[in-house]
C-alpha cells in the first residue's frame, strides 16, 4: 500500500512531467494454452474481477498472490520469488534495478501506457519509466470516529493518553516510521541517527497504546464501527468502507502533512512470461478496466483517460482524488541510502521485539 516521492506535491499535480517515448505496438504472439501468469500485489490491488476478461481475450490464466507489506514484496524478490508481474512502491525501484531484479518494459507490448497521466511519468525513481508503469495513488491519513473523538487532527494525537488502547495501525514500516518522524517535527525520510533514536522511543510508546490490524479494509474497519477503536491509520478504501457503515466517520489529513503514496507495475527479472506480463499491464491500462478497478478498490488511478469513466461518487470524492491545496503539504517517500535501509530495519526489528505478546490482537466479535 505507497509515492512520486522525490518531487513536491504541487509540482506533481500542477506541472506534468515529460512523457516517455513509445514505439508502435507489435502484433502479440499467440499464447500457449497452458500459460499462467503470477500477479503479486497487496490484497486490495489485484482487482480479480477484471482478470477473467483478460484470460478470455488472451488465453492466459492469472494467478493472484498477495503480500502484507511493500517491504515483504521487496524481500520476496530478493529471495528469488518467481512472480511474473508485481505491484511495487517506487521508492524501492532504484535498489531493485541496481540489483538486477527488474527487467525493462517493452512498450511495444504496452500501447495503453499512453493513457497514463503525465504527472506520473519520467520521475526520478525510474527516469523514462524504463522499469515501471504507474498504476494508482493515494494518501495515508487517520480514519476517525468523530462522534467519539472529534478533536483528532494531528499525527501526534496518536500519542495522546486519551487514545491509549483505542488506536489501530498497520504493520507498514516506512509509514509508521514516517508518521513518528512527522509527529516529532522531523523530515519524513530522515536518516539522522538522533532523529531515528527518538523515533524508536516514539514507536515503542505507540506499540503499548495501539493494535496492529490487517491491511484490508474488511479486517480493519469492523473494530472502528463497533467503537473498539476510535482512530485507524488508513487509506481511502478504509474511509469509504467505514462511512458506509457509520455516519460519524471522517478522513483526517493530519496538520503535519499527509503521506502520499503511489504504486507501479513492474516485471521481475525471474518472470517466466515477461511478454505476457506486459500484455497484462496493457490490459489493466485500458481506460474502462482501470475505471473498474478504481470503482472496486476506491483508489485513484494514474490513468488519466480512466478518470472520466470512474463512478462520479468515487471521482468526486476528495478523499480518493485530493484537491491540490491538500497535496501541497504532502510528504513523499524517498529511496533510502543503504545505510538508511539498514538503520530503518534495525529500528523496526527493535520496535517489533518490544511489543507485548498480545499486541495486534483483533477485537472480540
Amino acid at each position: 500500500m505507497n509515492a512520486i516521492r522525490a518531487h513536491s506535491a504541487a509540482a506533481l499535480v500542477l506541472l506534468g512531467l515529460a512523457a516517455c517515448e513509445r514505439e508502435a505496438p507489435q502484433p502479440p504472439a499467440p499464447a500457449q494454452a497452458d500459460t499462467e501468469l503470477t500477479f503479486a500485489s497487496m490484497a486490495d490491488d489485484a482487482a480479480p474481477a477484471v482478470l477473467p476478461s483478460f484470460t478470455a481475450q488472451h488465453g492466459v490464466k492469472v494467478k493472484t498472490v498477495s503480500y502484507e507489506t511493500p517491504e515483504e514484496a521487496v524481500q520476496a524478490l530478493r529471495q528469488g520469488e518467481t512472480w511474473d508481474l508485481v505491484v511495487l512502491e517506487p521508492q524501492f525501484l532504484p535498489a531493485l534495478i541496481a540489483e538486477g531484479l527488474l527487467v525493462e518494459i517493452d512498450y511495444r507490448n504496452v500501447p495503453n501506457a499512453k493513457h497514463v497521466s503525465d504527472d506520473f511519468r519520467d520521475l526520478s525513481y525510474d527516469p523514462g519509466n524504463r522499469y515501471s508503469v504507474p498504476y494508482s495513488f493515494g494518501t495515508t491519513g487517520l480514519v476517525v470516529r468523530t462522534d467519539l473523538v472529534p478533536w483528532v487532527r494531528r499525527w501526534s494525537d496518536l500519542w495522546d493518553p486519551r487514545l491509549a488502547g483505542r488506536i489501530a495501525v498497520r504493520e507498514q514500516m516506512r509509514e509508521l516510521i514516517a508518521i513518528a518522524l512527522l509527529s516529532l517535527g522531523h523530515p519524513s525520510n530522515s536518516e539522522d541517527p538522533r532523529h531515528l533514536d527518538a523515533v524508536l522511543a516514539r514507536l515503542i510508546q505507540l506499540g503499548g497504546a495501539a493494535a496492529f490490524v490487517g491491511p484490508e479494509a474488511a479486517e480493519a474497519v469492523p473494530g472502528l464501527l463497533s467503537g473498539h477503536y476510535v482512530v485507524l491509520q488508513g487509506w481511502a478504501e478504509d474511509y469509504r468502507t467505514a462511512l458506509a457503515g457509520h455516519p460519524s466517520i471522517a478522513y483526517v489529513l493530519p496538520e503535519e502533512g499527509t503521506l502520499l503514496w503511489y504504486d507501479v507495475f513492474a516485471v521481475p527479472s525471474r518472470s517466466r512470461q515477461p511478454r505476457e506480463a506486459e500484455r497484462l499491464i496493457d490490459y489493466l491500462l485500458q481506460p474502462e478496466v482501470s475505471a473498474r478497478i478504481a470503482n472496486a478498490n476506491g483508489y485513484a488511478s494514474s490513468n488519466a483517460a480512466a478518470r472520466l469513466l470512474v463512478d462520479q461518487e468515487v471521482r468526486d470524492d476528495p478523499v480518493v482524488y485530493p484537491p491540490v491545496e491538500q497535496l501541497r503539504r504532502a510528504h513523499f517517500y524517498s529511496p533510502l541510502s543503504p545505510a538508511g535501509e539498514d538503520a530503518y530495519a534495525r529500528i523496526w526489528k527493535r520496535f517489533k521485539d518490544s511489543l507485548p505478546k498480545t499486541a495486534g490482537a483483533e477485537p472480540e466479535k
